[in-house]
C-alpha cells in the first residue's frame, strides 16, 4: 500500500471513527450537549462522504483497533458522564485540527491541500462550538487534577494499610 493510499484510508477511517463516536455519545446525552452532537453528526457524515468521493475509496467499517478504541472511549464517557464527554470532544477536535493542519502544510499547493482546507474550516467551527460550550459549563481543570490526586492519595493510604497488616 502506497503512502497516498495509507493517508486516504486513514482520513476516511478517522472521520468514520469521529462519526461513530459522536453517535454513541449522542445516545448518552441530553440538553445542550445533545444538540451540539446533533449538529456535529451531519457534518461528520459530510466529511466521511467527502473523503470517500475525493479518494474514490469505499470503507465499510472501522478497523479492529479503532473499534476497540471507540468502545473504550464510549465506556469511559458512560462511566464519567458529561465532563468526560466534553473532554473527549475537545481532544477529538484538537487531534483533527492538528492532523489536517499538518496535511495541509505538506499538500497546500495540490488538490489535496484545497480539500483539506474545506474540512479545516468545518473543524474550526466545531472547535469554536465546543469551546463555547465548555466555557458555559466552566469545566475547571483544577477539579480534574484534584480528582486524580485524590485517587493517588487513596491508593497510597490503601497500600499503607495493607502493608501494615503484613508487617
Amino acid at each position: 500500500m502506497t503512502r497516498a493510499n495509507r493517508l486516504a484510508r486513514s482520513l476516511v477511517l478517522d472521520e468514520m471513527f469521529d462519526l461513530e463516536l459522536y453517535k454513541r455519545l449522542r445516545a448518552m446525552t441530553d440538553g445542550g450537549l445533545a444538540r451540539m452532537l446533533d449538529d456535529l453528526i451531519p457534518i461528520e457524515v459530510k466529511h466521511v462522504n467527502f473523503w470517500q468521493e475525493f479518494f474514490d475509496l469505499r470503507v465499510d467499517g472501522l478497523d479492529f483497533g479503532r473499534r476497540i478504541k471507540l468502545g473504550l472511549i464510549a465506556g469511559l464517557c458512560r462511566l464519567f458522564g458529561t465532563t468526560a464527554i466534553h473532554l473527549v470532544l475537545e481532544a477529538t477536535e484538537i487531534y483533527g485540527l492538528r492532523k489536517y493542519l499538518s496535511i495541509w502544510d505538506v499538500y497546500k499547493d495540490q488538490p489535496l491541500g484545497q480539500a483539506v482546507r474545506e474540512v479545516l474550516t468545518d473543524e474550526f467551527e466545531h472547535e469554536d462550538a465546543i469551546v463555547s460550550e465548555l466555557v458555559q459549563r466552566k469545566i475547571n481543570p483544577e477539579k480534574i487534577r484534584n480528582v486524580f490526586l485524590g485517587f493517588n492519595d487513596g491508593l497510597v493510604e490503601i497500600l499503607g494499610a495493607v502493608s501494615g497488616f503484613f508487617a
